[in-house]
């Protein structure tokens, strides 16, 4: 959360959410991440995974941030397990700004069948808009690379 939002009163949903003030149940809670369906499900099993430090987006993220990164998918897989969902045949990603809706990062964890043609678009990976783990890391390493060059 930005100096902005916070002399504005701008709370975050997801921040609050995440600490318990808001009345939303959550599925998963321990002291890195929040895990709670989604309010517009895409899917028969819509979850999203926050951290519950605030991190703005995927843009705003480092390689520091790959353990939490890979906590967070991990969690994704195990509830798409509970569920009764193949985690091979389920999309788990991010949303990139500006084609976000909420200005805290948050991991898409959907498995079933795809409510519309449209939900099906809006969360397959390798769009501009969308994606995986994989290509996220892949993105914070070329940052790393990058700012290590800038070093030299």
């Amino acid at each position: 959360m930005t100096i902005i939002d916070r002399i504005l009163c701008r709370p975050c949903i997801f921040c609050a959410i995440a600490d318990g003030s808001t009345p939303t149940t959550l599925i998963y809670k321990d002291d890195e991440i929040a895990a709670f369906n989604d309010i517009n499900p895409a899917a028969e099993t819509h979850i999203l995974i926050v951290p519950i430090d605030h991190v703005k987006s995927v843009k705003t993220m480092t390689t520091d941030h790959i353990p939490l990164l890979e906590k967070m998918h991990q969690k994704g897989i195990d509830l798409l397990k509970e569920r009764g969902h193949d985690p091979e045949q389920s999309r788990l990603g991010f949303h990139v700004p500006p084609f976000n809706t909420v200005d805290h990062l948050h991991l898409h964890v959907v498995g079933g069948v795809m409510k519309s043609n449209f939900r099906k678009l809006k969360y397959e990976t390798g769009r501009m808009w969308y994606m995986d783990l994989t290509q996220l890391q892949t993105t914070l390493d070329k940052k790393r690379r990058l700012q290590e060059g800038a070093r030299l």
